[in-house]
């Protein structure tokens, strides 16, 4: 189903149609076979989705806060078994390749440091349940599924989504400033939240005028990217000297690798955030209310 409202539909009309995909979706996910750890990830991204798209017609839901904290909960209970998986990945795609540029840590070592995630990751999921919190979940979405032909979208046309569109961009917008003027982790990761509601939004809005929504949907995922990367060392630095997952040399030693690592993606998240949220929020919801307007009026597809 596809995550666009389509030119020829009323808005509650879609919003109902890809809610009800999405929770479709991760239900498959879970009754599915691929890798439960897999799972967790794709349930995960599907209650966002959802969440994404409630937000978007949120002032004029009057039941969005009880829904947009339905599907919030039900991502929440995998969350820390996730967690556990995202620090394995992020071991592999910046932890291990930095250390083995750097040379600071043998082959033999790495591997040791691997062996100690994959250890607690099926900790944190045996501790968990993994089995049981995903049937947990699957009720959730079951639960979400009959509310969905209910939803009371008040109104319909482009009013019923630029409300939405413009709370989400200047949230993102305003979160940049405080990032940059206190780059605490907190911070970064409060804006990449807000980052990849703001993609959502273009990406329900993409029909609007593809090829312009399409290229600022990929700058955005972009942003997402490295704002992402930033914020999955910080959490394993974090976890590595709470937990006392290794050695202090060790720590000391990744420690230097990940600051020096999140400094440079600060810089680099600075320079496109910039042109991404360089209009006021009023200019960029009329902006794309002409673009709107325009696809109704002439060509749904330009």
């Amino acid at each position: 189903m596809e995550y666009t409202l389509q030119p020829d539909e009323r808005v509650s009309e879609g919003i109902k149609r890809i809610i009800d995909g999405k929770v479709e979706r991760g239900i498959e996910h879970i009754d599915g076979d691929m890798d439960r750890h897999e799972t967790v990830h794709e349930v995960r991204k599907r209650c966002k989705e959802v969440r994404a798209a409630v937000r978007l017609v949120r002032p004029v839901l009057p039941t969005y806060s009880a829904e947009n904290a339905h599907y919030r909960d039900a991502g929440r209970r995998i969350s820390d078994i996730r967690d556990a998986q995202a620090a394995i990945e992020t071991f592999d795609d910046h932890v291990q390749p930095m250390a083995a540029d750097h040379g600071s840590l043998t082959d033999e070592t790495l591997a040791d440091l691997r062996g100690i995630l994959v250890d607690r990751r099926e900790q944190v999921a045996a501790e968990q349940d993994l089995d049981a919190r995903l049937a947990e979940v699957r009720a959730d979405l079951v639960e979400g599924r009959e509310r969905v032909d209910t939803l009371p979208i008040a109104t319909e046309g482009y009013d019923a989504v630029a409300g939405g569109l413009r709370k989400s961009y200047k949230r993102a917008r305003n979160r940049m400033d405080d990032a940059y003027d206190d780059p605490e982790f907190e911070r970064f990761h409060e804006w990449r939240k807000r980052i990849k509601y703001h993609r959502y939004h273009c990406r329900l809005l993409r029909r609007v005028w593809v090829g312009p929504m399409k290229a600022r949907r990929n700058e955005l995922k972009t942003l997402s990217d490295i704002i992402g990367d930033e914020n999955d060392l910080a959490e394993f630095s974090i976890m590595m000297h709470e937990e006392e997952l290794f050695d202090g040399t060790t720590r000391s030693t990744l420690e230097e690798l990940i600051t020096g690592r999140r400094s440079e993606l600060h810089r680099q998240g600075r320079a496109l955030g910039e042109r991404l949220f360089a209009e006021h929020p009023d200019e960029l919801v009329d902006r794309i209310g002409s673009y709107w307007d325009a696809a109704q009026e002439y060509d749904p597809d330009p």
